[in-house]
């Protein structure tokens, strides 16, 4: 028995580090960079913002900024090891959350069912296991929901120790992320789970009112949570925040992936979508057929069912009480051949095998972050340039926001970014993409005068005619026809963005030294014909070229240097045969 224990107890281990490699998948968070903004604000001024100074939209808005405690923590690991370190951080709250799960597990004395639990647990977090102050909320909610089963099951007194350590924990919890909202739900459905068990015989009829007992300690833990919640630097305007969100819940649904509802196209989900059929099928079964019920369990399962079907940001709020109600289920009364446990546990364990192999392993790119925010060759360019350029009316992309103030700040000021600040201008930010006709309609409404776009929007085809006659379809970029050339100039232009600004908005000595009049972005192509035909001068290419050279820095990883120099060397080379009209 000893030498199974022991191969059990190995088994529970790998299974835990095979798991643990789940939470090192690159950061890919956008908003991680207000929130580097926010700590070093909050450090250097010791304390969290209070108003808006991020932005050029809503100068001195008044920002309840809930996550101020992690935005510190992000800052400082950031400063000491840049994102390496953000990513290490995050894995390890992770992995705390994952050895909480298992000490609930433990509880149950399902030793046995951690090879399996553990790295399916880790799978089905995954939506979630980006860099975000919500991390804190898995791990914190997780601990709480252990402790509040060791009271359950007897093995945690009560007592006002253990409320002002509730207390504490709830004032903690409360200016790190809002997740506390749903340890306070969860406090309060145990409540109300237990006070059911405990009126039973009056609902029946077999006996008079009974006064509460258990029940109240879970009341008195939710009284004790709600109170110190209000122990923060905005008191109770963080309740705002959640009305603001509510208010806009919509928008965010329509949006923002992680609001929507779950979606069975997306892989990372399909834990998900595994572990709801497979837990109310265990509660349906043992509720129905064995009569078995622990009602605290039933009503949090019917909370965080519903909230992880509305909004999959909830989704692990689910996994965790789903998966840990299911294993206290008494699984031990119910008879199943060792053949057949051991075919079932072999699928499960190949299933398990297969999403990590295609879904979790192949993500590793050997960087710490696995999304592009913007552009380092844009972001120089804006800072060597900032005396002509940042105090201008700047239009940013809504996934940029962030970035740009984090590297840009305090010189530039951005027009959004991903706080809920924000929110009711998502839709307009967005929707933009659909036509020029939007496009000019919010730079209409903006006044913007700088104005830096991502260059993937579809080509726009149109027929122009040439000097000699021929007529010739030309796809062009979409910006042209909602940034027309006789009122924009390109100043600066990647592999992924542009920089363009307003012609009345800078000097015209600076724009004439700055301008690209023919090699602009996505439309070099559309210039081998007419420069073929005289219509544009060769030696204006040149000078094109070199100055984009001079004002771009090779080494950044959007740079389009070797590219611009491989289209110069083929028109010059087009325009050396006979026949050619070039224009010197």
């Amino acid at each position: 028995m000893e030498q199974k224990d022991r191969l059990i107890a190995i088994a529970g281990w790998a299974a835990f580090a095979f798991a643990c490699s789940a939470f090192f998948l690159p950061v890919i968070n956008p908003d991680v960079f207000w929130h580097l903004s926010a700590g070093k604000y909050a450090l250097a001024h010791l304390g969290p913002p209070r108003a808006d100074f991020l932005s050029w939209t809503l100068p001195g808005a008044e920002w309840h900024d809930f996550e101020w405690l992690p935005q510190i923590f992000y800052y400082l690991i950031h400063k000491a090891g840049g994102f390496k370190a953000l990513l290490l951080f995050k894995a390890a709250l992770l992995a705390l959350t994952l050895l909480a799960f298992r000490a609930i597990v433990l509880l149950y004395g399902r030793r046995g069912a951690l090879p399996l639990a553990l790295p399916f647990f880790a799978a089905a977090i995954i939506t979630n296991s980006d860099l975000r102050p919500e991390n804190f909320s898995l791990l914190f909610f997780t601990l709480e929901l252990y402790f509040l089963e060791r009271r359950r099951l007897g093995l945690l007194p009560g007592g006002r120790s253990l409320l002002a350590a509730a207390a504490v924990f709830f004032c903690v919890w409360a200016n790190i992320h809002a997740g506390y909202m749903y340890g306070l739900a969860l406090a309060g459905l145990y409540a109300a789970g237990e006070f059911f068990a405990e009126e039973l015989p009056y609902i029946y009829g077999k006996s008079g009112f009974v006064r509460p007992t258990g029940s109240t300690f879970y009341l008195w833990v939710f009284c004790a949570g709600f109170a110190a919640s209000l122990v923060n630097p905005y008191g109770w305007k963080i309740y705002a925040v959640i009305a603001n969100h509510q208010k806009h819940i919509n928008t965010l649904q329509e949006y923002i992936q992680e609001w929507n509802t779950f979606d069975l196209m997306n892989v990372y989900q399909w834990p998900y979508v595994l572990a709801l059929a497979g837990v109310m099928g265990s509660f349906v079964f043992f509720v129905l057929r064995r009569r078995h019920a622990v009602y605290s369990h039933f009503a949090c399962l019917l909370f965080f069912v519903w909230a992880s079907a509305n909004h999959a940001r909830h989704i692990p709020f689910f996994i965790i009480t789903g998966l840990t109600f299911t294993l206290a289920l008494p699984w031990q009364d119910i008879k199943v051949g060792g053949r057949r446990l051991a075919q079932a546990a072999g699928a499960a364990a190949i299933l398990i095998l297969w999403f990590y192999g295609a879904s979790v392993w192949t993500q590793y790119t050997g960087k710490a972050t696995g999304f592009r925010w913007g552009s380092d060759g844009l972001a120089s360019f804006l800072r060597v340039n900032k005396g002509e350029l940042s105090g201008l009316r700047v239009f940013n992309p809504w996934g940029w926001g962030g970035w740009l103030g984090w590297t840009l700040a305090p010189d530039y000021k951005v027009f959004v970014d991903g706080r809920y600040l924000f929110h009711d201008k998502i839709a307009e930010v967005v929707d933009v993409r659909e036509s020029p006709a939007k496009w000019t309609e919010l730079i209409t409404k903006y006044r913007f005068d700088l104005m830096l776009i991502q260059l993937d929007e579809p080509k726009v085809p149109v027929k122009q005619r040439l000097a000699d006659g021929r007529a010739i379809m030309f796809w062009r970029p979409a910006y042209m026809y909602y940034l027309p050339r006789r009122e924009w100039a390109v100043v600066y232009w990647d592999n992924g963005a542009a920089a363009m600004v307003r012609r009345g908005a800078v000097a015209p000595r600076w724009l004439a030294e700055h301008e690209y009049r023919y090699l602009r972005p996505g439309d070099t192509l559309n210039l081998v014909e007419p420069t073929l035909a005289g219509q544009v001068p060769l030696k204006d290419l040149r000078a094109e070229m070199a100055r984009y050279l001079k004002n771009h820095e090779a080494g950044h990883e959007t740079s389009l240097n070797s590219g611009v120099i491989s289209f110069m060397r083929g028109m010059e080379e087009l325009c050396s045969r006979k026949g050619a009209r070039c224009a010197d």
